[in-house]
């Protein structure tokens, strides 16, 4: 649980505070999620095998695979353990759970597609997308969305922050594909390059490979998927990618769901939390990490 931006569980905060009630009251809601999100890195990690998060060595690295199962099984038990600490009626925690659990159906469903589409040569830009807006914008939807129930939202006030929240959430895992090709190892915490390294089907690579020649096109596929790749492999092929556009085309696709979430703010209140909410959202296409 060390480092981590803490993003989810201040998204629960501010969708709480912006329809008018005190963000303390989701509290218990923001560690839920926080605990969820943690439970699906540390079993990502292992799935990726990944040695590297937030700068140190992942959990299956340090304490072994058995352990590191063990404790994401615990992570995600201990997130519905802090659920049951909610102050709210019968009816909002009802809402509550349902949306949580749908939440993780949506995840491990967006984690099938992305292990799925790792054999696959043919994905397309619209399965990109879905198995994104499962893998990671349903938690910030069901943050944001949560947040809004507990603040006692109305329907329009709920539904536009659970819109708000995915495509926050879907501009956020693009600019985090951008990231791993073009950001600085050291502020992003992962080995540059990883997800060319694991074979990921990320925008820019599907972009790319429907745009290069037949040259381009197998350097790509020969180096996509190969654990042991070279730094100067992973840079040409990042080469290729900027040639072609395509580092371009993510970078503005991102910045367009940027555009979409602050759209949806706009039914909400003109206070401090909205404001917060539209800061967000800059933040989330711009950092390094």
């Amino acid at each position: 649980l060390s480092g981590g931006k803490r993003l989810r569980p201040l998204l629960v905060s501010l969708s709480t505070e912006v329809v008018g009630e005190d963000w303390k009251k989701s509290i218990p809601f923001g560690i839920a999620i926080e605990l969820m999100h943690n439970f699906t890195l540390v079993h990502d990690d292992i799935m990726d095998r990944s040695p590297l998060r937030r700068n140190i060595e992942t959990t299956h690295i340090k304490f072994g695979e058995e352990t590191a199962i063990i404790a994401g099984d615990l992570l995600f038990a201990k997130s519905y353990e802090a659920l049951h600490k909610l102050d709210v009626n019968k009816d909002a925690f009802r809402k509550l759970s349902l949306l949580l659990t749908k939440c993780i159906e949506e995840i491990c469903e967006g984690q099938y597609m992305d292990l799925n589409f790792e054999r696959r040569e043919d994905v397309t830009e619209e399965e990109y997308i879905k198995m994104i807006e499962k893998k990671t914008a349903a938690l910030f939807s069901c943050s944001a969305e949560g947040g809004a129930i507990i603040g006692g939202g109305n329907d329009e006030e709920i539904k536009a922050l659970s819109m708000y929240g995915k495509s926050l959430g879907l501009g956020f895992q693009i600019w985090d594909d951008y990231l791993d090709l073009k950001g600085e190892e050291k502020e992003f915490g992962k080995r540059i390059g990883n997800d060319i390294r694991e074979g990921k089907k990320t925008l820019m690579i599907i972009h790319a490979v429907a745009r290069a020649d037949e040259k381009e096109k197998r350097l790509i596929l020969s180096i996509l998927g190969k654990k042991d790749a070279k730094d100067e492999e992973i840079k040409e092929v990042i080469e290729v990618l900027d040639n072609l556009g395509s580092l371009s085309y993510a970078k503005e696709k991102a910045m367009k769901y940027a555009r979409e979430a602050k759209e949806f703010l706009r039914v909400l209140p003109e206070n401090d939390a909205r404001r917060y909410l539209e800061e967000l959202v800059d933040y989330a296409i711009t950092r390094r990490r």
